[in-house]
């Protein structure tokens, strides 16, 4: 008998469970439904073939995927709804590279939203990866300002000047640009693998080892600034390694090998 009952208790225990778990599920996939999300569409004007997407849902390469009527998601979005606090970042290239471009609001005509810097080409049926997040409150300018200068510094070895301040400025407050997304623009600038990299080289060398790379050093630093997206940093823990860094003697830069006087002291 006291079999029985404990048999009966336990399976009364596991319905109650899954009746909890299930009720569990049930809320979560209406809090979904009601919460922030972004339906992306194979047509402009919101038409076509759509998925919904969540906060925390990262596509990292579209060609693995397909729309649910079975039409391929790689190079086909054409139009993207942004409901109630949702925010998407797009990307040209899958794993999220390349070009990026952050949504906050609706886009009825990926045709009309350009890739930047350019007048030709635009987002229509070029997004390759993308995630979604919930949205956050945008920059102020003087947030803006302070990721322009760290980005300027950083990526092209100069103060920002009046030219980048106006055009990134509105990418950081209009369209919700983050430090990486400045950044990853200053790397595509003709500037910046031109003399931009050569400057960010330079300092570093001088900070740490007091001296000029010379043209060896200098092109291979730049294949990792373009290729490892080193930054100024970078360039300096590495050279801090260097057995040349090891043996110098101690002082400022630019001042190796001479031993400071020692001063005059009073009996």
């Amino acid at each position: 008998m006291n079999r029985i009952i404990l048999l009966l208790a336990l399976c009364v225990t596991l319905a109650t469970a899954w009746a909890d778990r299930r009720d569990d599920e049930h809320r979560d996939d209406d809090r979904r439904q009601r919460g922030p999300r972004v339906i992306v569409y194979e047509d402009a004007g919101f038409r076509g073939s759509s998925l919904v997407l969540h906060p925390g849902d990262s596509l990292r390469n579209l060609d693995e995927l397909r729309f649910p009527d079975g039409g391929r998601l790689n190079d086909s979005i054409s139009s993207i709804r942004v409901e109630a606090g949702a925010e998407i970042y797009v990307y040209v290239n899958a794993r999220f590279d390349g070009q990026v471009m952050r949504l906050t609001t609706d886009a009825r005509d990926l045709s009309r939203e350009m890739l930047p810097e350019s007048r030709t080409a635009s987002w229509n049926d070029r997004i390759s990866s993308l995630r979604v997040e919930a949205s956050r409150r945008g920059s102020g300018v003087a947030d803006a300002d302070t990721i322009m200068r760290n980005a300027y510094r950083d990526v092209l070895g100069r103060d920002v000047d009046l030219a980048g301040l106006g055009n990134l400025r509105s990418l950081i407050l209009d369209q919700g640009w983050t430090e990486e997304m400045v950044r990853d623009n200053l790397r595509r600038s003709a500037e910046f693998r031109g003399e931009g990299a050569n400057r960010v080289i330079r300092q570093a060398f001088l900070d740490v080892l007091g001296r000029d790379p010379n043209g060896r050093e200098l092109e291979n630093y730049r294949k990792y600034l373009f290729e490892k997206k080193w930054l100024g940093d970078e360039v300096r823990e590495d050279l801090k390694r260097s057995e040349e860094y090891r043996r110098k003697p101690s002082g400022p830069p630019g001042k190796e090998g001479k031993t400071p006087e020692p001063r005059n002291r009073r009996n």
